[in-house]
């Protein structure tokens, strides 16, 4: 009996610490639900009466836990010095030191406050701090926002392999926890990655797979932040579709951000999505109500919230200019070029540079146009460098080159015309000319050597787009030279050429089949599930689901673009040639049948 009553006191005991836990934990819940739900302010109230009742002394996890909480939302609200304090009472405290769930959500943080103040370096070092923890203790959830955020710091720092390196891993691992809103957030990172590297078509479809986890994620949950985010794939995709010339679904998103900005009370949201709008409209050479947006956008030009000065600046002036007000263009674009000066945003002064470039030269300062034009170029060439593999950046230099020394060399014909009488500037501008060629020869030598190195390649390549120019034209003609007999069927070589290829790509890419495809353009690719899949090109590898005619030119295609595309050994260069001379043997051969 007295067992059986010291039993029952034991559990009554651990039912109770179970249910004062669970209510202590609701703190947390009712406050994260707080910040998905309402507003910042209303959330920064009833997560401060949480950590005010809670015993923070039994509870220093979930304590902890509230005022990282609390640090987001001051941070939301530009109270900078109370979130800093929040960081600064974790730190101390003996929970930092017991939980690495603490210690990595702690990295986290500081590392995004440092990442805002454009502190690069500093934020860096945090972040590879928690990436650290979160790889010793192998937690999936813990690395995908670390490779984001790593992600993040090198798009920044212009390092845009290493971030599409970083951002591919997070996305995996994202897709495997199965969060729509974490997926979202990566796709829409690729998106604008390959929006800065000026590839639309990839842009365009990563904001688009973005846009449909996203319009999952919100049909099931209440989220502020997440509409939020939606808002941003709806300027994304504005903005893309005005590139691609899509004019009808660019409209159609364009109202969205209206309707959005109409209900937001987030002021930087709220310029963000008016300079979105007013850049849509001035693209489309919609002026009067792009001049209607920058109304108010010129409202809150001399307030805190000043990281937009450089593009609002920049709208103004474009309008001023197709009002035929040159001089408050050429103001416009003077305090554009001082606000952008002083930040890291590459592509805005690439964007200003550009646009000062052409104005000075329609309003007669040619001199002027050149110097912008240099560093316009200058950035234009560090982009480059960023965006292409070692050869294709060569080729693709040697072209942007060319045409904007072809741009320059027309200025100066103009200059001429205009302003025969000023003769320092000719000189200026002639100086600055044979500057050009010359740095145009050296990169001309430098060119040289490279493709020397890599001729015998280039031969092999040639000599393989030859073949296919002939298996596209084939006419029936004998068969010379034969080395030997063909008792295999066609369906039966094209799979073991196929298979072959494939074996060889993912020996020298180290990526898979649907890489494959993309990059190729030969096989079409489709998603199942949220996967993609290359069911096409699946056909191929597999004897019984080959088509009954094979579409043997794919195959041969493919044969050929990975010899053009890798630098493959001699064994297995010669596989994928032998294969190939298997095929077009039997093609030949039935084709005079």
């Amino acid at each position: 009996m007295k067992g059986f009553q010291i039993r029952h006191f034991a559990f009554m005991l651990l039912l109770l610490l179970c249910t004062k836990v669970e209510a202590d934990n609701s703190y947390l819940v009712e406050c994260r639900n707080s910040m998905k739900m309402q507003t910042a302010e209303l959330s920064l109230v009833n997560c401060e009466q949480n950590l005010s009742s809670l015993d923070q002394q039994k509870f220093p996890l979930v304590a902890a836990k509230l005022m990282l909480y609390l640090h987001d939302i001051n941070n939301e609200l530009g109270k900078d010095s109370v979130a800093e304090n929040y960081l600064s009472q974790i730190k101390i405290s003996k929970i930092f030191t017991q939980s690495t769930e603490i210690q990595y959500l702690w990295f986290r943080k500081i590392a995004t406050d440092n990442f805002y103040d454009n502190a690069y370096e500093e934020a860096k070092n945090y972040y590879q701090s928690a990436f650290e923890i979160a790889k010793k203790e192998n937690k999936i959830q813990w690395l995908a926002k670390s490779y984001n955020d790593l992600a993040s710091i090198a798009k920044k720092q212009g390092d845009y392999p290493q971030a599409l390196t970083y951002f591919q891993k997070s996305l995996a691992l994202k897709e495997e926890l199965g969060n729509d809103f974490y997926t979202a957030n990566t796709l829409s990172n690729l998106g604008l990655i390959y929006k800065t590297l000026e590839k639309y078509d990839e842009s365009q479809h990563y904001f688009e797979l973005a846009l449909e986890k996203l319009v999952n994620y919100t049909a099931t949950h209440d989220d502020l932040k997440a509409l939020e985010y939606l808002a941003h794939i709806y300027q994304s995709l504005a903005h893309i579709y005005t590139i691609n010339g899509e004019y009808q679904k660019q409209r159609f998103y364009s109202e969205k951000i209206i309707d959005y900005y109409q209900q937001t009370k987030n002021l930087k949201q709220s310029l963000y999505a008016l300079i979105v709008l007013t850049r849509l409209h001035i693209s489309a050479n919609e002026y009067k109500p792009a001049q209607q947006f920058l109304v108010k956008l010129n409202q809150y030009l001399d307030t805190s919230e000043n990281q937009f000065r450089g593009e609002i600046f920049l709208l103004n002036s474009q309008v001023a200019q197709n009002e035929k007000r040159s001089e408050e263009a050429i103001n416009y674009i003077k305090q554009a070029i001082e606000a952008v000066d002083s930040t890291n945003e590459d592509t805005l002064k690439m964007e200003v540079y550009l646009y000062a470039s052409e104005l000075y030269l329609n309003t007669g300062y040619p001199y002027d146009s050149i110097i912008f034009l240099k560093k316009y170029q200058d950035l234009y060439e560090q982009l480059l460098q960023q965006k292409y593999s070692e050869n294709i950046q060569i080729k693709q230099s040697e072209i942007e080159n060319e045409r904007i020394s072809g741009r320059l060399l027309d200025q100066e014909i103009i200059n001429q015309k205009k302003q025969q009488r000023i003769n320092k500037l000719l000189n200026i501008t002639l100086s600055i000319f044979v500057l050009f060629l010359i740095i145009g020869f050296c990169f001309a030598v430098y060119i040289f050597r490279k493709r020397k190195t890599h001729q015998h390649l280039i031969t092999v390549i040639e000599s393989h787009k030859q073949q296919l120019f002939l298996l596209n034209n084939i006419e029936k003609e004998e068969v010379q030279g034969a080395t030997h007999a063909v008792d295999n069927t066609l369906s039966e070589l094209l799979v073991i050429a196929m298979q072959d290829c494939l074996a060889v790509w993912e020996k020298y890419t180290q990526t898979n089949k649907v890489e494959l495809a993309e990059r190729s353009q030969i096989w079409s690719i489709s998603i199942d599930s949220g996967r993609l899949r290359t069911r096409s090109l699946d056909k191929y590898l597999n004897l019984k689901k080959i088509p009954e005619n094979p579409r043997w030119r794919n195959v041969v295609k493919t044969c050929h673009f990975i010899l053009s595309e890798c630098e493959l050994d001699k064994k297995d260069r010669e596989l994928l040639t032998q294969g190939l001379n298997n095929i077009m043997t039997i093609v030949k051969k039935e084709s005079m049948q």
